[in-house]
C-alpha cells in the first residue's frame, strides 16, 4: 500500500446516519411540518431500507428533539410548546450575541467584510420583494456563517443544534409582513455597522436584539394561533 492510499479518506457514514441527515434536512426545511406523521412503510420504501435502520434513525431524531415516538401511534414531528419556544429564543439570542462580540473583537477583516456584504444583500433582497421564507433562509445563512467564523467549534455546534430545534420558525410560522422585515433590517444594519467599527458591545446588543425581537413576534403570533377563537394553524403559506 502506498502512502497516498493509506491516507485516503474513509467513508464512515452508516445507513442510519444517512437517513438521519435526510430526514433532519427535510424537517428543518419544512417538508414535514410540526405534528406531521412519519410513516415507516413509506419511508422504508423511499430510502430503500428495512425498518430496523429507520427505527434507529427515529431514535436519533427523538434525542435531537425533532420527532416524538408515540407508543402505538407511530412517529410525528415535534410540536414545541410556547415555553420551549421562549427558552430557545432566549438561549439563541445570548449565543448569537456572544458570536457577534467575539467577531467584533477578534474577527478577521475579510470575514467582517463578507458579513457586511451579506447583510447589504439581505436588505436589497427585502426591498426587491423576497418573501418571508426566502428572508429567513438568508438570515439563517448569515447567522450560520457568523458562528462558523468565530473559531470555536463548540459555539458553532450549539448554534447548529439550536437551528435544528427551531425548524418550525423557519418553515412553519409564515405570518410576518414586509414592515416587520424592514424593522428587522434596521437591527441588521446596526450589527453590520458595529462589526465594521469593531464595537463589541454594540455588536452583541444588535445580534441579541435580532433574535429576541423575532422571538417576541413569533410568540405573539403563536399565542394568537393557539387562542380558542383561532383554528389550529395549517401549513405555512407564501410570505
Amino acid at each position: 500500500m502506498t502512502t497516498n492510499e493509506s491516507l485516503a479518506p474513509v467513508q464512515t457514514f452508516s445507513l442510519v446516519d444517512q437517513v438521519v441527515a435526510r430526514l433532519s434536512e427535510e424537517i428543518v426545511t419544512g417538508q414535514y411540518l410540526p405534528g406531521a406523521r412519519l410513516k415507516e412503510q413509506e419511508l422504508a420504501l423511499r430510502f430503500g431500507t428495512s425498518r430496523a435502520p429507520l427505527r434507529e434513525a427515529f431514535r436519533v431524531l427523538e434525542r435531537e428533539g425533532l420527532v416524538e415516538i408515540l407508543p402505538w401511534r407511530g412517529v410525528q414531528v415535534s410540536r414545541p410548546t410556547l415555553e420551549e419556544i421562549k427558552e430557545l429564543f432566549e438561549v439563541r439570542a445570548e449565543i448569537f450575541g456572544l458570536c457577534a462580540r467575539r467577531l467584533a473583537t477578534h474577527g478577521d477583516a475579510a470575514d467582517i467584510a463578507r458579513i457586511e456584504r451579506e447583510i447589504a444583500a439581505l436588505i436589497v433582497a427585502t426591498e426587491e420583494g423576497c418573501d418571508e421564507k426566502a428572508y429567513k433562509i438568508r438570515t439563517n445563512a448569515i447567522s450560520v456563517m457568523m458562528s462558523s467564523m468565530v473559531g470555536n467549534r463548540y459555539l458553532h455546534e450549539i448554534m447548529a443544534d439550536l437551528r435544528r430545534k427551531m425548524f418550525w420558525y423557519y418553515c412553519f410560522l409564515g405570518t410576518s409582513t414586509l414592515e416587520r422585515r424592514r424593522e428587522s433590517n434596521d437591527v441588521w444594519r446596526r450589527l453590520s455597522r458595529a462589526l465594521h467599527e469593531r464595537d463589541a458591545a454594540a455588536a452583541e446588543s444588535a445580534a441579541s436584539t435580532v433574535i429576541s425581537a423575532s422571538g417576541d413576534f413569533a410568540l405573539r403570533m403563536l399565542e394568537a394561533m393557539n387562542s380558542p377563537a383561532q383554528s389550529r394553524p395549517g401549513p405555512a403559506q407564501g410570505k
